[in-house]
Order: structure tokens, then C-alpha cells, then sequence
């Protein structure tokens, strides 16, 4: 599977920039429990959540953006070297390590990794990675390594003017079972369409099969999510759930699915026909539910912000980390943190079936910016499944 986070520039991070409230000695004061949540997780009371121990996986001092992880552990991304994007795969174990690049490329980056190693992204030979990269994943080597390939591609595929050359993409997501979603780009775009890479077999065209948006994630049930749209893998099936409803007199003019867990929960971000710099909010979207924002507090953005789930049911995105079971939303990530890791600023982040969070931290004292894990500090009953 994979989520959402922007570029993290956390070196630019100040304390007066964030928000929210902060933790005290008392306990997490940064704990927010609305009624219209504890309806998505029953009648279940409301509990604290546990406090986070901190470990840093591997300080950095230039641009560094996190794009996926593993459930066992790995994380992976990008770093700026030389005014070059460079793919990374980083652990607690082995710190942050270069991933390598094909013979004559010069960029690439990291979107995705699966529990088996198995890394996806894109690699370019001409710079700018995102823009003109070819889609790529890595294998494992046996050695403690990692081996690049470029799977097979289109030639050519349908387009708005008719058959256009296929001039690269990206691979953005895996799932455990080893499914491999990105695009193929259409000469003279910046995108094209959603495609089934292969390390074996040719790709697969997946807008002909009714797919319409630009995949985001794929969950272990073969559903993969993107726009407003659901498609599985396994049998064809099309879900398309539109925007939601309109907040008072102020309609959506547009949705986009970043996560998906193995419920077919969805985390979307929904683009309010407001004014240019107040836009997105962030909505949970399942079948049985329908729409349901995540915080009904919060307020919109101007860009998209971060999006994750787990099969818990839990959220980190924009506008809080929901723990499902205990019905608490907690607003700033930093209230989660032992006092003796306060100086920390914590991002958003993604969040593990054991609520293990990975993300990014700015350590304001020392000027110090990091990947680092967040593993919860307290012996908790968690059942990782939900209805």
C-alpha cells in the first residue's frame, strides 16, 4: 500500500509555525474526542493513547522526503545530493542507505516498499525524476543490498489526441502481495494512465478497465484508490463514491483518494468550492458509512497535506491522528512524545498496524532534522481488526 505526505523541508521548521495544543505533565492535552467519531467506533469509552518512545533512524541536513514504509520496518524516499533527487531505504537498524541507480541515471526516488524488501519508485537519466523518470523498483540481493530493474512498459497508448508514445512513469505503490501500481506518461504529459507493472510479465492498461484516476495506494485485497474512484484488481469491480456533501451552502468540486486499508477504508482529500487558499479538508470514505470527516474542527488548507490508515481503523492525516479504538483524536503529534523528547516537533506520519509511527522531526534546540520512529511506550489490548 502506500499514502500521501508532501515535500518535507523540516529544516525550515520553526515552533511558532505549528499548532495545537501541547502536552503537560498532567497527560496529553492535545486529545480532542468529537461525538461523530465515537459514532464510527461505537459506544466504545473514550482512553488515553499511549505515550511514544523516540528513536532517531538517521539525521540529514538537506531535503529529505519520506514516501513510504513497511510493515517490518523499512522506509523509503528521497534525498537532495548535489541538486540531484537520490532514492534511500532506511531502518532502525542500518540507518539511511542510497538505493542504486541503472547504468548512466542520475536521479530517481523512492515510493513504496512491501515486507518483503521489494521497493517501487522512479529513476531518471536526464534529472528531475518526478517529471521525466522511468517507473523502477528494487529486489533484494541476498547480500544486504538492492538490485534496480526497469519493468517492461507500453509502446504506446490512447490518448486525448489519439495514440501517443509512452515516455516513462512511475511505479507509486506495492502491496505484500507484490502488485506494483504507477502510470505510464503520454508523450507531451505530465501523467497518463494508471497501469499493473510487472517484473515478469507486460504491463497491464487499467483506465481501460474503467480505472479514471491517478492511482495513489493499493491495499492486500488487490483494491487500489485514486480519485474518486476504487478498483479490484481481482474481480473488475468499480466503486466510485463523487465528493461529499456540501458543508452548509458550500459544495466539493473535487476528490482524491491517497490511502487505503485492507477494510477498504479510504482517506480522501476534499477540495471545497471556497476561496483559492482555503480548500481541502480531510474526509474518511467507506461503503458502509458513506463520507465522515476525520475533524470537524478542522480547517481547510490550501494544498493538500498527509494521508495514512492502518487496518485498525486508525488515521494520521491532515487534522489529526484518529486511534480508532479509543474514539480519541489527538491534534498535534507532539503531544504524543515522553517529556524528555519535548524539544522534538514531530510531522505527521505514516502509521503501522502496531501503531508504529514513522515521519520526520525538527529538534528545536538543536537545530537537528531527522527520520525517526515512534513506537508506542504502554502495553496496550489492541485488535487490529474492525467493522
Amino acid at each position: 500500500m502506500n499514502s500521501y505526505r508532501p515535500d518535507a523541508y523540516l529544516n525550515d521548521q520553526s515552533r511558532n509555525s505549528r499548532t495545537g495544543l501541547r502536552r503537560s505533565s498532567a497527560g496529553i492535552y492535545g486529545v480532542l474526542i468529537y461525538a461523530l467519531l465515537l459514532v464510527i467506533v461505537g459506544t466504545q469509552a473514550a482512553a488515553d493513547v499511549p505515550d511514544y518512545e523516540f528513536e532517531v533512524v538517521a539525521g540529514f541536513s538537506t531535503t529529505t522526503n519520506l514516501r513510504g514504509y513497511s510493515e517490518n520496518g523499512w522506509v523509503v524516499g528521497d534525498q537532495v545530493v548535489a541538486g540531484q533527487s537520490q532514492p534511500f531505504v532506511a531502518s532502525i537498524e542500518d540507518g539511511l542507505r542510497f538505493l542504486p541507480l541503472p547504468i548512466g541515471f542520475d536521479s530517481g526516488a523512492a515510493l513504496d516498499v512491501n515486507s518483503n524488501g521489494v521497493i517501487v519508485g522512479t529513476v531518471s537519466d536526464a534529472g528531475f525524476a518526478f517529471d521525466r523518470g522511468q517507473p523502477a523498483f528494487w529486489t533484494p540481493n541476498g547480500s544486504g543490498g538492492w538490485t534496480v530493474a526497469i519493468p517492461a512498459q507500453f509502446d504506446a497508448l490512447p490518448g486525448p489526441r489519439g495514440e501517443l508514445a509512452v515516455t516513462g512513469g512511475q511505479i507509486v505503490a506495492i502491496n505484500e502481495l507484490g502488485f506494483m501500481v504507477g502510470w505510464s506518461r503520454l508523450q507531451g504529459f505530465q501523467g497518463g494512465p494508471t497501469t499493473l507493472f510487472s517484473a515478469t510479465e507486460p504491463p497491464l492498461n487499467l483506465s481501460a478497465m474503467g480505472f479514471a484516476g491517478t492511482v495513489r495506494a493499493i491495499n492486500n485485497n488487490n483494491v487500489i484508490a485514486g480519485g474518486q474512484i476504487l478498483l479490484d484488481l481481482d474481480n473488475g469491480e468499480i466503486t466510485e463514491f463523487g465528493v461529499p456533501d456540501p458543508i452548509g451552502t458550500v459544495g466539493f468540486t473535487n476528490a482524491i483518494a491517497f490511502a487505503i486499508n485492507d477494510s477498504d477504508e479510504v482517506i480522501v482529500a476534499a477540495n471545497l468550492a471556497s476561496v483559492p487558499t482555503e480548500n481541502w479538508l480531510t474526509y474518511i470514505y467507506s461503503s458502509a458509512q458513506g463520507y465522515t470527516r476525520l475533524n470537524p474542527d478542522q480547517l481547510p488548507r490550501r494544498f493538500v497535506g498527509f494521508y495514512d490508515n492502518n487496518n485498525g481503523g486508525d488515521i494520521s492525516a491532515s487534522g489529526g491522528l484518529l486511534f480508532r479504538q479509543e474514539g480519541v483524536l489527538v491534534t498535534d503529534p507532539d503531544a504524543l512524545l515522553e517529556p524528555e523528547f519535548s524539544s522534538w516537533q514531530v510531522s505527521l506520519g505514516f502509521i503501522a498496524n502496531d501503531r508504529t509511527i514513522h515521519t520526520t522531526a525538527f529538534n528545536a534546540d538543536t537545530g537537528e532534522s531527522a527520520l525517526v520512529r515512534l513506537s508506542p511506550a504502554s502495553d496496550m489490548v489492541f485488535d487490529s481488526s474492525f467493522e
